[in-house]
């Protein structure tokens, strides 16, 4: 669809509201004169509400956005016309693409005639059947006894939901009996919004340094925007002594456009196994001995300040490439960047957890180099809410609550960033 004076825009539907507050899509919309519309659950548009977010000219409260057609009843009744659906929060990606199809909206039929975002589980056997040269850590499905079968993975492994997201879940552990922990700890979670999660996966845990990669497809295409080296902590479960589960402390990002060959392979190849043409993604790659391997894929923007920080690093909007190659209405290409005098444009962050990680950030200083502080709002309490909301907000309370602030620097020697931000978060990533 391309908007001109004489083609109304139509209502713009974003299916989950994103956790770090960003909310890239809104901008996007307005420039084209878009009603903006948010579709949630009431509990989260009430803590939304609580936390200052910014706000969609429509709010559309839905017990369960992940029902497709829950969603499209409520938005018939709150005379929504979708003209673009797109998803801010992975629990609900798999409901926005159905919605779409349904509706016979953007991003359907360019994202694929009969795509259908896949879970963590099949996205692993479309790679091992559409692109068996990527390399990927071993895994199966797990029961509630866990089967033998995980025990051929070796140890220590990693468990997960398979349709979680944010970390949820995701445990490491290091023998059958802490498995055996990890599974009734995870079958006890709630997802995000309520509900039971798809199933869950075992794999080896393949050790080395972790990246994502974000982009965007175009008529099947992966033009790749960045690559951030991920600084990821264990932290141990509450209450489960011995059990640790995995944390994204922070990221360095650089213009996708000098990733290593492997990596561009590795992106395109994701697409091809997927059948995902259009729209936004990211991979999450772990360099292991041998290369890269494949970890899992998200069909739209990354969460936790990442889209800040891949416009800051390579100049590129990453929701408004978005939105251009679904409506058609301008190239979708990438701006080259602006590296200046001192080389690789580089930025980087972290999520800081206390006031000492401020502290420390706020006596960096290198000629060149921007340091900005992004402090965090003191959390609303919860006991504001109705009692029926916890409930629903458990995993939102548990995995995007706490932090002090984010921490961003860029400019000056790129190859400072990395050691700083290092150094502001050492005893987490030792722990």
């Amino acid at each position: 669809m391309t908007v001109t004076a004489g083609n109304p825009p139509g209502d713009f539907v974003q299916v989950g509201a994103t956790r770090d507050g960003l909310e890239p899509y809104l901008d996007a919309a307005h420039r084209r004169g878009m009603r903006t519309v948010l579709v949630e659950t009431p509990a989260y548009l009430r803590w939304r509400r609580l936390l200052g977010r910014r706000e969609f000219e429509v709010e559309v409260a839905v017990e369960r956005p992940q029902d497709p057609d829950a969603v499209r009843t409520a938005l018939a009744a709150a005379g929504v016309a979708p003209a673009l659906v797109l998803t801010g929060f992975e629990r609900y990606v798999y409901a926005g693409f159905a919605l779409a199809r349904a509706l016979r909206v953007a991003p359907w039929p360019d994202v694929g005639d009969t795509f259908r975002p896949l879970d963590k589980r099949e996205q692993r056997e479309a790679l091992l059947a559409g692109a068996p040269q990527v390399a990927q850590p071993r895994f199966v499905p797990l029961g509630p006894d866990g089967g033998d079968a995980a025990d051929r993975l070796g140890f220590p492994q990693v468990i997960k939901p398979a349709d979680g997201g944010g970390g949820l879940g995701v445990l490491l552990v290091d023998g059958a009996a802490q498995r055996h922990r990890a599974l009734d700890r995870v079958s006890a979670l709630v997802n995000y919004g309520g509900g039971a999660f798809s199933g869950i996966v075992a794999e080896e845990f393949v050790k080395g340094p972790e990246f994502s990669l974000q982009g965007v497809a175009h008529e099947g295409s992966a033009v790749l925007l960045s690559v951030c080296e991920k600084l990821t902590c264990l932290e141990e479960v509450p209450a489960e002594p011995g059990l640790s589960g995995f944390r994204e402390v922070g990221h360095v990002a650089r213009p996708g456009d000098g990733a290593p060959p492997a990596l561009q392979e590795l992106a395109q190849a994701c697409l091809d196994a997927t059948g995902y043409r259009a729209g936004p993604f990211h991979v999450d790659v772990i360099q292991g001995p041998d290369g890269p391997a494949f970890v899992e894929m998200g069909f739209r923007l990354s969460g936790g300040g990442l889209v800040a920080l891949v416009e800051k690093a390579t100049g590129a909007d990453w929701a408004e490439l978005a939105f251009r190659t679904h409506l058609g209405d301008a190239p979708v290409r990438p701006p080259s960047p602006d590296t200046g005098a001192g080389g690789t444009r580089i930025a980087g962050q972290i999520s800081a957890m206390s006031e000492q990680e401020l502290a420390a950030a706020e006596a960096l200083r290198e000629p060149g180099m921007t340091v900005e502080i992004q402090l965090a709002a003191p959390p609303p309490d919860p006991a504001a809410l109705p009692a029926d909301d916890l409930p629903v907000l458990a995993s939102d309370l548990a995995r995007h609550t706490g932090a002090a602030g984010r921490v961003v620097l860029s400019g000056g020697p790129g190859d400072r960033i990395p050691a700083l931000l290092h150094s502001l978060v050492a005893d987490r990533l030792r722990g």
